[in-house]
């Protein structure tokens, strides 16, 4: 056998074992985790008050993502998007208390996530898939809870194609950036 036979045959053989030492990529994405106690790394964006029902939702993206989107008006990989829902302070006489005429936010009540990650949604029917965004939700103090998403986040985030799967997130920054 030749050198360049035995060389051809050696790279081949090298090839194979670590073909089949390298793992196949996971097609389900990992689940979507609670940025607990990492607050620094969120600007909140906007409160979405809901009067009538006394609830209050505090909506933060991650900060390098918020510059970005900023920037272009997309929301890009690795996008983080933190909800924080809470029950509105009482005012003591049957309605909520107000500061500059928006609800103050008391008892914390959920944390949900959204997340864009490149290749993530692959998995989902297409009739329901959200792009590459998954969802996670969560107790205030970062306890996940289980939830289906495709049947309690998908759905509704689908009519939203237009605005890449967010109600609001993505026309802020749009707006923003003037697109």
């Amino acid at each position: 056998m030749t050198t360049r036979v035995r060389l051809a045959t050696l790279v081949a053989a090298v090839a194979l074992a670590s073909a089949a030492a390298t793992p196949a990529a996971d097609p389900v994405p990992p689940p979507v985790d609670n940025p607990a106690g990492k607050c620094d790394d969120y600007e909140m964006i906007m409160q979405v008050d809901v009067p009538l029902r006394g609830t209050l939702r505090h909506v933060y993206v991650d900060r390098v993502s918020a510059a970005e989107a900023r920037r272009t008006g997309k929301l890009p990989y690795g996008t983080r998007i933190v909800m924080r829902d809470y029950v509105g302070e009482a005012d003591g006489q049957g309605g909520w208390k107000t500061e500059n005429h928006r609800l103050v936010a008391g008892k914390p009540v959920l944390v949900l996530i959204q997340q864009k990650e490149p290749g993530w949604g692959a998995t989902h029917p297409e009739a329901i898939r959200n792009g590459e965004w998954e969802y996670g939700l969560f107790t205030p103090d970062g306890k996940p809870i289980p939830v289906n998403t495709e049947q309690a986040c998908m759905p509704c985030h689908k009519r939203y194609e237009t605005t890449d799967f967010t109600l609001v997130v993505h026309d802020y920054f749009a707006d923003l950036a003037g697109k």
